[in-house]
């Protein structure tokens, strides 16, 4: 195995760590992208079976399960509320108390959209099963409750 090889294995780890750290603090998890989500699940398959069927040495098994694993991990995201942030993506985590606003509004599906504010630009967009009364009372103590803005 290559220096790379431990490389991949310790940012893989690294990377399952803060999978599982992000889901138990998310508080409210937002529906994901089903496109994506199923996107990187096919690719995660299919590089794996590309890594099983072209692997010679065991770096080369490494490196390709390392993306394999990678790509599922970002299959099993999630975006939402925890108890002091909005995480919106992978990599772009906002607290609450930097949003000047967040708009709470049904959509006709039933669901309840959440829109980030930074200003008057609309950062993020979320999408919830919960009714905006449950998300509203829940960041009314969070942040200042004149962020919290339910849209009619």
């Amino acid at each position: 195995m290559t220096i790379f090889s431990y490389v991949y294995l310790a940012v893989f780890v690294v990377a399952v760590a803060v999978l599982i750290y992000v889901r138990t603090q998310l508080v409210f998890a937002a529906r994901p992208n089903h496109f994506f989500q199923w996107f990187y699940w096919a690719a995660a398959v299919m590089i794996g079976i590309f890594t099983v069927l072209t692997s010679r040495t065991p770096a080369d098994y490494i490196s390709g399960f390392f993306i394999t694993g990678m790509l599922g991990l970002f299959g099993f995201w999630r975006n939402g509320i925890t108890p002091d942030s909005l995480i919106t993506r992978i990599g772009a985590v906002r607290g609450l108390d930097s949003l000047t606003a967040l708009h709470l509004s049904v959509l006709p599906t039933g669901l309840t959209e959440l829109a980030a504010m930074a200003g008057s630009v609309t950062i993020a967009k979320l999408r919830f099963k919960q009714s905006p009364a449950v998300i509203k009372a829940f960041l009314d103590k969070k942040t200042e409750p004149a962020r919290v803005i339910i849209d009619q």
